[in-house]
């Protein structure tokens, strides 16, 4: 969702106006479910179970479409922008929309959710409130831009936009960088319970993120951060392996952020955050896909990837 509220992080409030999209962590879906709670709003926006009369006969309470250019735009990319929802007659508390985590519907397929949820799922009085895209950093870890490193929660406030990722044709023999821009970032609509993974590493760095969050590893592929433990490794900006030495898991009332790019070749969405390669916000909807494919090595398998005595990269 794209705002201009003075009071709001990326607003008209402290810097450049910087387009940004909220996410839900307490109605969080996955790329096949919100595909599905799109395609689901918008059929009954028009199928209007309710009988609405004032939207020309759309039920712009299920789907609002000031969205859908947002939407259409994103969906070109292979990113569903789902919508969620809050109840006027709760105080505006959120709604669990179909497939939300915790909800009688939360296994369904995206292809349940868009067929076989009726339009009465959802009470008449609810109506849409955001749409939503995940985020993944907590708010003080800094990412690499053009000047320097720089929190994320203060990038977004102060509309930064000069964003450093590695180029189209980096490998780990020639890890090279590019002045990129960011199309968008992200963060959570509200502050929310959510599980937040700290790892540390060797060489005395430290990493926060969110445990769905992508990160490269040493055979150049990208894990879920709670795919890694210790023993594990990271990747530094400079290509140097980093083993992991301990790590903690907690739960914290917390607001996430993640980046994205103008850019959609998968490699140069990967981003420097406190120091480490890091998947931008893409690698969570259109590249989810790509987590496990080798994008920094000509496919050679983890077997035959050996480390040097110095902990480099060796060239592939």
């Amino acid at each position: 969702m794209m705002e201009t509220d003075p009071d709001d992080p990326g607003g008209g409030g402290g810097g450049t106006w910087v387009p940004y999209n909220y996410r839900c962590t307490y109605d969080q879906l996955g790329p096949d479910q919100a595909y599905g709670r799109q395609k689901w709003a918008k059929r009954w926006q028009q199928g209007n179970p309710y009988g609405a009369t004032q939207w020309g006969g759309l039920d712009m309470r299920f789907w609002n479409s000031s969205f859908s250019l947002e939407a259409n735009n994103a969906s070109l990319a292979g990113t569903w922008l789902y919508p969620v929802y809050v109840d006027p007659n709760n105080m505006y508390a959120p709604w669990p929309g179909p497939g939300a985590p915790g909800s009688a519907t939360a296994g369904y397929t995206g292809a349940q959710i868009q067929y076989d949820i009726p339009g009465t799922y959802k009470p008449a009085s609810v109506q849409m409130d955001a749409l939503c895209e995940p985020g993944c950093y907590s708010p003080d870890q800094e990412i690499l831009l053009a000047r320097g490193p720089l929190a994320i929660g203060e990038a977004l406030a102060t509309g930064r936009r000069d964003l450093v990722t590695l180029t189209p044709g980096a490998t780990f023999s020639a890890l090279t960088f590019m002045d990129n821009q960011v199309e968008r970032y992200t963060l959570d609509a509200k502050l929310a319970e959510q599980e937040i993974v700290t790892f540390h590493t060797e060489a005395g760095g430290s990493l926060r993120v969110t445990t769905e969050h992508p990160l490269v590893v040493p055979d150049g592929s990208l894990k879920k951060a709670r795919e890694l433990g210790v023993g594990d490794s990271l990747v530094t900006r400079a290509g140097k392996v980093d083993p992991i030495i301990s790590l903690e898991k907690s739960l914290e009332w917390i607001r996430t952020y993640n980046v994205r790019p103008v850019t959609t070749d998968p490699t140069s969405n990967i981003v420097v955050a406190q120091g480490f390669l890091s998947g931008s916000q893409r690698f969570q909807s259109e590249y989810v896909d790509e987590l496990n494919r080798l994008l920094l090595r000509d496919n050679v398998p983890d077997s035959a990837v050996p480390y040097t005595a110095e902990g480099n990269l060796p060239s592939p």
